[in-house]
């Protein structure tokens, strides 16, 4: 009788490799905000074609889905295979856990937030969280008067922008749908967002974190706020949905802060940028948006094929390039067993980019995501317990956007540039990003 499985360990050669052409690269780039200086950098030195090249090699050379390497000092299993992955999510929380590195950075910023919460307060949160966020339900109750929002903000940055939008222009306009969306349509103050990017700043340093001089403001500004907040916002639900103590409410604010203004930004940027490289795929949205009211919440929401743009954007360049986990018990995973205190790494960049098993890898593929079923070799949202519980609202917010951009102009892509004759690039500098619109 064949006894468990054994899972193999790369030699410390290999691991070294994987350190230096992957695990290095995206810790400078950024692990909570992106740095600017070390993003242009790696986009120019572009070691990610030969990390995605190398894990390929790995599998072959180890014949496994399944390996040991050690992350930095850290030894790591990484898990290639989507029913591993699937399994590894779906038991997420409760059997793999966040991992140290991030709880120790996130807690900078936000102590108590459920993406690092364990136990019965992970499903406090979580529940609070779905609440306030209406997961699942497909449009939010207050949909209206976020889309109302962008349209104001949107077309306030298209009337001052003249004839070309950068990324600033896009960071500012997330910065002030934020703060609207969350505290009230009245709420345009942005310094709430400026001090929460110094504290992700700083925690992207990931160890030796003091107490930053930026988190009693912030958090006096977010109680404030919160307390004050208006009918048809997130803090005003946070008000009427039952919490405890135990739920720290204003940790769950400062995520959704977190992932609204500076990751959905990103992605909005990268999807118009695509759109403006992939000519069918534009005309095709441009036929979508002429069927459609956008004057509408539910007009913005049959958006389907401008949805699966911007998940192509996430897919292409997934803002989180390797989700850590780590068991808090034993379990079992490719047949062998895996002790408590494991760390787990499934890497993003490499699963959603694999030429071996997807045809679409390095293409742009919005059709892709018109099927209902749920694949969990793309996990830029996350899938299992802990998948994004405000998927819905971040993939509405970013089709309205798009949608009042492209409205009534022609939007062309200055820089970077893309090739859509070619495999699309592994990274791609939305900072650099520079769009120039005409009349349509």
């Amino acid at each position: 009788m064949d006894g468990p499985a054994k899972i193999p360990t790369v030699s410390l050669v290999d691991s070294l490799i994987y350190n230096l052409v992957h695990v290095i690269p995206s810790y400078l780039r950024g692990i909570f905000t992106p740095n600017r200086f070390w993003f242009t950098f790696w986009t120019r030195v572009h070691p990610d074609p030969a990390s995605v090249k190398f894990v390929t090699r790995l599998r072959k050379k180890y014949r496994s889905n399944y390996w040991y390497l050690h992350m930095l000092t850290t030894k790591s299993l990484v898990v290639l295979d989507p029913d591993g992955i699937r399994h590894v999510l779906d038991h997420s929380p409760d059997i793999y856990a966040d991992a140290k590195l991030k709880r120790t950075g996130m807690s900078h910023f936000q102590p108590d937030s459920v993406t690092i919460s364990r136990g019965d307060e992970w499903r406090e949160r979580r529940r609070f969280n779905e609440s306030v966020l209406e997961t699942g339900h497909g449009l939010h109750q207050y949909a209206k008067t976020f889309l109302d929002v962008v349209h104001d903000e949107t077309a306030t940055l298209l009337g001052q922008a003249g004839n070309q939008l950068v990324w600033e222009d896009f960071a500012a306009l997330f910065d002030r749908i934020t703060m609207r969306v969350i505290f009230g349509s009245g709420v345009r103050d942005t310094s709430m967002t400026e001090a929460l990017r110094k504290m992700m700043r700083e925690s992207n340093r990931g160890f030796a974190l003091s107490k930053s001089n930026y988190f009693d403001d912030f958090y006096a500004a977010m109680r404030r706020n919160r307390q004050e907040a208006r009918d048809g916002s997130l803090a005003a639900l946070c008000n009427s949905v039952p919490s405890t103590a135990r739920t720290k409410v204003d940790n769950q604010i400062t995520h959704w802060m977190f992932a609204m203004g500076d990751t959905l930004a990103i992605n909005t940027v990268r999807a118009l940028a695509l759109l403006c490289a992939h000519p069918a795929a534009e005309e095709h949205v441009r036929n979508e948006l002429g069927t459609a009211d956008l004057s509408t919440a539910e007009g913005i929401n049959q958006l389907r094929y401008l949805e699966g743009c911007i998940q192509e954007a996430m897919r292409l360049w997934p803002t989180t390039p390797m989700l850590v986990r780590e068991t808090v018990k034993e379990d079992v995973l490719g047949g062998a067993t895996i002790p408590p205190g494991t760390q787990v790494l499934i890497i993003n960049s490499f699963t959603h980019r694999d030429r071996e098993t997807l045809p679409f890898a390095d293409a742009f593929s919005p059709d892709v995501w018109l099927r209902d079923s749920v694949d969990y070799r793309f996990n830029h949202l996350s899938n299992g317990p802990q998948g994004c519980a405000g998927k819905e609202l971040a993939l509405f917010i970013a089709k309205a956007v798009i949608a009042t951009v492209l409205t009534g102009q022609r939007t062309s892509l200055e820089r970077p540039p893309l090739d859509p004759s070619r495999p699309l690039p592994y990274l791609y500098n939305h900072f650099q990003v520079r769009l120039r619109r005409s009349v349509a």
